[in-house]
């Protein structure tokens, strides 16, 4: 039991570090570089997409569902 534990930490740390890496990648990229434009436009296309997607994913559930009573 205790080892689990010991994993999960380290799996959490892990994320933790790749997690401040992966913002300090960015932000360096859309500020200090001549691609800022584009990473920002790129950005933008993700998060609606992904919002888009859940969007559609809920649409698509509700269709799906067996019709009650």
């Amino acid at each position: 039991m205790k080892e689990i534990k010991n994993t999960s930490r380290l799996a959490g740390f892990v994320l933790l570090v790749i997690s401040v890496a992966a913002f300090a990648i960015y932000a360096y990229l859309l500020l200090t570089t001549e691609f800022g434009i584009i990473i920002l436009k790129l950005t933008v296309l993700g998060a609606v997409a992904a919002l888009l997607a859940v969007l559609g994913w809920i649409g698509y559930t509700i269709i799906t569902a067996p019709a009650s009573g």
